[in-house]
């Protein structure tokens, strides 16, 4: 029997929390991964194959770059884990034939959403995919025209930005006029604000066809507009047809290719679905659903050596399926993870341990020796930690 050719990934990113849980992910499907980084931390990763660290995001894309044109074989799958990789990568010049595999490309003149809210709303209308009325305000007076326009309330975002940065809600004029400083050098998406549950539909599709995703009411955020910290997901057995071809129109829509990082509003008036964003990069929940049965390196796995694709007809029976509410361990206050609130320790993914256990390190217990330990005493635990061989950013 001929024996398939071993897969291969290259990740890379300078945002250690979107890059970390990739490669445990993909070895899961098959892959051997190569992984390129400002961070130390990821040497700690028994996931990955080699780990090449670099000293600024210049420096990575220049690497990337010679990594990718000096191989003789292509690597199967390149992944930008972050919206700054992504725009370093696309934005190159790459010689014919050597564009990285499925990795959106801004020379391809497809993809004007790449990291830009305004690009995003018009190639969602375009493609006929339900998102809130909107218009684009190059100046403070045309903000406060667009919002009377639309009506209030409104959300003012600038066109670049992740983590809920530059996102304002305006229920006035004045909130508007508020935000004059914002439109000194750019233009800014009005957009109508839609008022319901916040839904997380992040998925994964190859060559426009979706092949994942995950459905998630997200029940909790770190700040008003910023990410998510605690979601409830449910099973695809207990979610219908109509996501299911939304998420598949959106895919054509968007070219999309790898992981695309997909939110929208379920309309309080019982008027639909409304997508509001779409990153073309993994988020920090992509392999959470195996919590609840469903191991997206699988279906991954089933589209690289047979191109399987997903659709509401191949999902099995619902026995016994219920949603749960998942906490991403990271994100909740110390006293919360120390109580083992929402049941955290067990959503702790410890397969990848000192990756883990540096990041817990980093999050929750270097701040706090900060903030009450002397100095003396922090440099002796840090050096203790170093030679346990935890690694420390």
């Amino acid at each position: 029997m001929e024996q398939r050719a071993q897969l291969e990934a290259l990740v890379a990113g300078t945002w250690l929390e979107l890059l970390w849980p990739v490669p445990y992910l993909l070895s899961r499907a098959g892959f051997s991964v190569d992984v390129i980084t400002t961070s130390p931390v990821m040497r700690a990763s028994k996931f990955v194959r080699s780990v090449s660290e670099v000293k600024s995001p210049e420096d990575l894309a220049t690497l990337v770059y010679n990594r990718i044109c000096g191989r003789a074989k292509p690597y199967d799958w390149v992944i930008a884990a972050d919206d700054d990789t992504l725009r370093a990568l696309s934005g190159l010049t790459w010689p014919p034939g050597l564009r990285p595999r499925l990795l959106p490309a801004l020379s391809d003149g497809e993809y004007p959403h790449l990291y830009s809210k305004i690009g995003l709303s018009r190639v969602l209308q375009a493609g006929g995919i339900k998102t809130p009325a909107f218009e684009v305000a190059e100046s403070c007076e045309q903000a406060v025209s667009a919002a009377n326009r639309l009506g209030y309330p409104v959300m003012a975002k600038i066109d670049s930005s992740s983590g809920g940065r530059g996102v304002y809600e305006c229920l006035c004029d004045a909130d508007v006029r508020a935000l004059e400083p914002m439109f000194a050098s750019r233009a800014m998406l009005i957009q109508k604000k839609i008022i319901g549950a916040e839904l997380d539909l992040s998925a994964i599709y190859f060559d426009r066809q979706l092949v994942h995703f995950t459905y998630s009411i997200v029940e909790r955020n770190v700040s008003r507009f910023g990410p998510s910290s605690v979601r409830t997901y449910y099973p695809l057995q207990l979610v219908g047809a109509e996501e299911f071809q939304e998420l598949a129109a959106l895919g054509r829509a968007l070219g999309a290719n790898g992981f695309v990082n997909v939110h929208c509003i379920r309309a309080a008036d019982g008027s639909g679905r409304y997508y509001i964003e779409a990153d073309m990069r993994p988020n920090v929940w992509i392999d959470y659903s195996i919590y609840y049965g469903v191991d997206a390196a699988d279906r991954v796995r089933d589209w690289f050596t047979a191109r399987v694709c997903l659709s509401r007809e191949s999902i099995g029976p619902c026995a016994g399926c219920s949603p749960i509410k998942i906490p991403y361990f990271l994100r909740l206050r110390l006293w919360e993870l120390l109580v083992n609130r929402y049941r955290v320790w067990r959503f702790i993914p410890f397969a990848d341990t000192r990756v883990v256990l540096s990041m817990l390190v980093t999050t929750y217990i270097r701040p706090l020796l900060k903030s009450l330990i002397p100095g003396k005493i922090k440099r002796a635990f840090k050096s203790m930690l170093t030679t346990t061989g935890v690694p420390i950013e």
